[in-house]
Order: structure tokens, then sequence, then C-alpha cells
């Protein structure tokens, strides 16, 4: 096929994911996860047709150098395997923070491969490009929003012989099994980025892994229930405080709490000043160290908080429920 177009833009939102779930020795299924899309923080992403893959990332906190070099490598080995006459030329910016708990490594990776097909002249589903991309092992949240945003609920992937890991170890894993993707009901969030808080690395990360899990099989149907009766519920019947206080009970559940507990009284502190503020619930997103919250007037406590805690970035944003943006030209 001919190719139409030489350049693009996608613009890709953020993840907020709530919590992991089965992370015990169980006979069905092992994760599991619900999350959803925010408009911000926001991360832009211009690509153009180059004779090999180049990357360059212009965000107040980039991408390692290690990382975008394996980034490059997902690019040109999806060209070289399809046999696509060009690369890419990429850049980011934006406030998408890398590691902070926004999905963003997933989020890139998608887009950097559905932009190489496109300016290919090449069509691939949103299934093919999971596949390829080597992303969502762990959760299906951020791959599913990624095209179309909303709220997601997955059931993880079955048990198998492997240890509890995160995401960028569990590439070649099936995709989680969706179990419903719907609408966010329109509810004003704050978000809190900690810049003092330095974030987990993959080997910290993997290192959690193995000390925490598995855990206790009363500890996981804690926490399903609350996620299930609790969070899900909320959010089809757009129910704000239902959704409210169950996001503040999974936050005592053992993983979250486990999650929590890895930064310390740094990021206590900060949670507490948040409620202290006016807040009704504050939750952690992922690995952190990220915090996101709903309060009656958002907007007055990120004005408060930007005077009292400025080692730590404050935004004001909506759910997405569009997914990526695709500007093309």
């Amino acid at each position: 096929m001919r190719n139409r177009i030489n350049s693009l833009r996608i613009f890709i939102n953020s993840r907020l994911h709530i919590t992991l779930l089965a992370l015990h020795d169980d006979q069905y299924r092992c994760n599991g996860g619900l999350g959803f899309s925010t408009q911000a923080p926001q991360c832009e992403l211009t690509f153009a047709l180059a004779d090999r893959a180049f990357i360059s990332d212009s965000r107040r906190t980039p991408s390692t150098v290690e990382e975008l070099e394996r980034l490059q490598l997902i690019v040109q080995t999806e060209q070289r395997k399809l046999c696509f006459d060009h690369s890419l030329a990429i850049s980011i910016s934006g406030n998408l923070r890398p590691h902070a708990g926004f999905g963003s490594g997933t989020a890139i990776t998608l887009a950097c491969l559905e932009a190489l097909h496109i300016l290919n002249g090449s069509e691939i589903s949103p299934t093919e490009l999971v596949a390829a991309s080597g992303r969502g092992g762990t959760s299906g949240v951020g791959i599913h929003s990624y095209f179309s945003g909303g709220y997601v609920f997955d059931l993880g992937r079955k048990v198998d012989d492997s240890v509890f890991s995160p995401s960028h170890l569990n590439g070649s894993k099936p995709a989680p099994l969706l179990l419903d993707q719907g609408q966010m009901p329109d509810w004003e969030f704050g978000i809190c980025m900690p810049a003092a808080i330095a974030h987990k690395t993959q080997a910290e990360e993997r290192d959690f892994f193995r000390r925490t899990c598995p855990l206790p099989a009363d500890k996981v149907y804690e926490t399903v229930y609350h996620s299930l009766f609790g969070l899900y519920a909320a959010l089809r019947e757009a129910d704000r405080a239902a959704f409210c206080a169950a996001l503040k009970a999974v936050q005592n559940c053992a993983w979250k709490l486990a999650e929590r507990r890895e930064y310390g009284e740094a990021l206590m502190e900060i949670e507490q000043a948040i409620y202290a503020s006016g807040a009704q619930a504050v939750g952690m997103s992922s690995l952190g160290p990220s915090l996101f919250f709903l309060a009656d007037d958002v907007n007055s406590i990120v004005t408060a908080m930007r005077l009292s805690r400025q080692d730590c970035e404050w935004l004001v944003t909506r759910p997405d429920n569009r997914g990526r943006e695709i500007v093309y030209g």
C-alpha cells in the first residue's frame, strides 16, 4: 500500500492504576486490575519517516538512555519483521513522567508501533499492536485505555508456573482477560507528583514483587471485594461517595498498603496534608509515587498545596473517555 503521509502526532494520556488483584497462590487466575484514564498529565509524540529509528525525549524528566534504546529496538524489530521501507524519527514531549505510576511506558510503546504502521501504509488491529508491544502482561488497564480511555477492569491471566512480576517482565504472556471497559463519570481529580521522592527502578519493582508475593488468600479476597462491589459498582452507577469510600478502603488492603509503605513517611506526610486540605479520598497510582485525589473543590486544594508543598507538582484533571488522539500531517 502506498504511503499517504510522511508525519503525524499522537497525544497520549495518563492512566491511574488503582490496584492489582489476585496476587496469591490460586488455581484460577493471577493479577487482574482496575484503573482509568485521565486527561492529564499528557504526552505528545511526533513521528516522521526516517531511514533508521531515532528517538529524542525533551520532557523535563526524560526516559533513560537504556529505556530509549529498548524502545528503539522494539521499533526496529517491527520494521524488519514486516519489511517496512521506513523507520521513524520520534520526538517525545509533555508532562507525562516515566516511572511515576501513569503507564507512560506502555502508552509510548503502543504509540510508536502504531505510528510505524500508519506511516508505512500498514493496517494493524489493537490486539496485534498489543502483542507486538510486549506490554500488558500483568495488567490490562494500560493497553485497553490507550485505545479508548475510560475505566478498565480485567481478570488477569490463567495461572501458570511463572512467578509474580511487574509488567516489563511479562511481555510474552497472554493479554489479561477484559471483564469490562466503560465511560468514566465526569469527576474532577487532583494529581500530585512528588519531586523529592525517588521512583522505583525496574530492579526495585522486581524485588518488591519478590518480597511481597504471594499474598495470603484472605487479603486478596478483601481487595477484590472493595474493588468489585465498591469501586467498580460506584463507577457503573456514577456514585462518587461510594467510590471515595472504596478507594480509601483499598489503600489499606494488603497489596496497596505494601506499595505505599515502600515510600515511608515522606509519602504518608503528603497524603495526610492532602486530606487536611479537604480531600475526600486519596489513592496512589500503581507503584507510585504519584497520588490522585477527589474533593468537593479540587482547585482550591491544588492552589493551597502548590504553596505549602512546592516539592511536588500539582495538577487538576478529569477522566479521558476517548483514548489516544492521532493528528495527521
